[in-house]
């Protein structure tokens, strides 16, 4: 009676685990790579800082709505949540910030990779040179 119910544990295990691995996204697959040949400067002011999951920070990332001269909003991803927070890199609304990064298509949008964010004399940095993340 022990062994079958252990050999049916097992059996159970065998089968759903492919079942649950088909299931989880391909994070490394839609995720875009940080291209610092394409690194621009972004200047605007902070529309909305939220927290959201986010593949890019590999779980719970931060991001900012940021308003560019033009009037036209873009998501700039900062990084995961647990590092903004313990260095206390918040922004508010109206903030004026300017973002290192580069730009990419991510989820469908034009979005930006923060490598660095000055606020003022403030410098905020999110990846190295060569776009790494540091986090």
């Amino acid at each position: 009676m022990k062994w079958s119910v252990i050999i049916l544990m097992i059996a159970i295990v065998a089968i759903s685990e492919p079942v649950v691995a088909a299931k989880r996204p391909d994070v490394n697959g839609t995720v875009p790579k940080y291209n610092s040949a394409t690194e621009a400067t972004f200047k605007g002011t902070v529309e909305e800082m939220r927290e959201r999951l986010c593949p890019v920070s590999g779980g719970l990332g931060s991001h900012v709505i940021l308003k560019l001269s033009d009037g036209k909003t873009i998501e700039v991803h900062l990084a995961a949540a647990r590092f903004v927070n313990i260095y206390e890199m918040t922004f508010k609304r109206g903030d004026q910030i300017e973002v290192v990064g580069a730009k990419v298509n991510f989820e469908g949008v034009e979005t930006i990779f923060a490598r660095e964010v000055r606020r003022g004399n403030e410098t905020f940095v999110f990846r190295d040179k060569e776009g790494q993340p540091v986090w």
